[in-house]
Formats: structure tokens, sequence, C-alpha cells
């Protein structure tokens, strides 16, 4: 058995925020310190418990096996700690309700039943976290997430897991306002000459992008764009003519704050279900009821 000694506080916790970002960037940039600083602490991790903990492929940071084992009882372990410094405080920590939110949904659904949670129970913390489908999958496997939501994903990522379809997504396409092809369907020949922004490959819907570009002859050229961070995706659609194909629903956030319009596309032939996922065979808390019922209500009003 492993000592704890020499693991720190703070090499658990970088440890987790790269697991949840893919990068030590990112990690780095959220908690406030270098990037070499955010690898050291990995690396000191790793020599301590003696495992190697990411596999390093182009710039993504991906978990390994054990990581992933690590990564939820890590979190179980910081959240009781939490809760235990709350409760010595003299202070009520109360339930939480993690859910993950695809892009598909981010800006759409998930918004909307957070609010009417708060209302309904105001004593649950719902944490919203987003990022690629096959993460946030994995991190529902592990007990780190209590349900995901978004586009339905393949039958071999959805092992031991339950899907409840709520409404119906197609593919998007998105141009900066005043786009020259704005008002007009776009033909295959519009498609294969711009410059595509596409979902990047972990994403749920990417096999559905590659295959309306494959079926309308499109073959996608080295150099095309690849992303999923709507911030990123505005200012990138805001200094070109480029084209964002995406889920519908991802783009409605953008449209909703006139930082991108709709294209017209002829997309019947990527509709996809949008819905709930939850771990198999494992009893429901009361959060994710209630949660769940929710979502169906939000899912079904006009």
């Amino acid at each position: 058995m492993h000592s704890l000694s020499g693991i720190s506080f703070r090499q658990v916790r970088c440890f987790l925020v790269t697991c949840r970002t893919l990068s030590t960037a990112e990690a780095a940039r959220e908690l406030g310190i270098t990037q070499p600083a955010a690898s050291r602490r990995i690396s000191e991790l790793e020599a301590r418990i003696g495992v190697k903990l990411f596999e390093r492929i182009g710039r993504r940071m991906i978990p390994t096996d054990p990581a992933r084992r690590l990564m939820r009882d890590a979190e179980r372990a910081l959240s009781m700690l939490g809760r235990g410094v709350a409760v010595a405080k003299g202070q009520s920590s109360g339930p939480l309700l993690g859910i993950g939110a695809l892009p598909s949904v981010a800006s759409s659904v998930v918004p909307a039943v957070a609010l009417k949670l708060r209302k309904i129970a105001p004593q649950l913390t719902v944490r919203i976290e987003t990022g690629p489908g096959d993460l946030l999958l994995t991190r529902l496997r592990n007990g780190a997430l209590d349900l995901v939501v978004g586009r339905m994903g393949p039958a071999e990522a959805l092992r031991n897991l339950s899907f409840e379809p709520l409404q119906r997504d197609r593919l998007g396409a998105f141009g900066r306002p005043g786009h020259p092809l704005q008002g007009r369907r776009l033909s295959a020949s519009d498609l294969a000459e711009a410059m595509l922004i596409l979902p990047p490959p972990a994403a749920i819907v990417r096999p559905t992008v590659d295959a309306f570009l494959a079926a309308r002859g499109i073959i996608t050229p080295p150099g095309q764009i690849e992303g999923a961070d709507p911030s990123c995706i505005a200012a990138l659609l805001r200094q070109s003519d480029a084209i964002w194909l995406a889920s519908a629903g991802a783009g409605e956030g953008l449209v909703a704050i006139h930082s991108a319009v709709a294209l017209e596309i002829d997309a019947e032939d990527t509709i996809g279900e949008i819905g709930m996922t939850c771990r198999a065979n494992e009893p429901e808390t009361p959060e994710v009821a209630i949660a769940r019922e929710v979502f169906r209500d939000v899912a079904a009003a006009p």
C-alpha cells in the first residue's frame, strides 16, 4: 500500500484539473500558476505513486487507465474534505448534482434546467461541466458526474450507461453576421471552397459532420480549423468568412448574442437524438430523479 506522505493537495488538484481540461496549460490558467509549475506537480505526483498518469497526444494530455481510476477516488476525497471543512465551520454543504453538458445543449437546455432547479431545490448545488463527450462519459462512469446531457454517442460509448432521448437535433452551419452566403441555401461547392471550422475528433458530433461532407463528395482537406470553445469560435467567425459546422444546438448560443448567424443547409440526413445519459443498474439519487424530471419538462416546452 502506498503511503500518502509527500502527496499534496496542490498536486491532486492540478491532476484533476488537467484530467478535465486535457491540458496543463489550461490547468495552469485555471489554477493561477505557470505551465511549468503545473507540469512539475503532475510529474511529482507520478513519481510519488509510481505510475504514468497521462499520455501526450498532440497538445492534449490524455489520462491513462490508472489516472481514470485515481480521478474517481481523488474527486470524491476532495469533495468529502470540502464537506468536512464546511461542517467544521458550522456550514451546511447541501446536496450536489454534477451535470456534464455537451456543446449541443450547453447554451440552451442546461442553463434553463439549472435555473429551474434553483427554484425547485434551492439547497441543491448544481455543478455544470463542459468538454468532449469521451471525457464526460468517463467522468460519469467514474462517479464524478451524475448525468451527461447532449447528443447520443455511439453504442460502444454507452456501455454500462442508459440513454433517455429528450429531443432531436441536426447539423447546423454558422457564419458571421453579414456572411456573403447568408440568405441562400449552401451548395456542396460552397462548402468545398469555404474555410471550415469542424468539431474536434473526440466530439460526439464529429462522425456526423464527416459523414455529411462525404455524402456530398467533400473530402476534408488538411489545414482546416478544429475547435468547440464558443468564445474562440465567435472570434474566428468575426474575423473571417469561415463556416462552422456543428450541432444546431451548439450554435444557438452564438446566434442569440448576435455573434453568428445560421446559414441554410440541407441536413435532414444528420438528425440525431439529444438526451440524458446516466449510469445503468445503479439506484437513482433524489437529486438525479429531480433533475431528470426537470430536463423532461424543459425539453418538452415549446
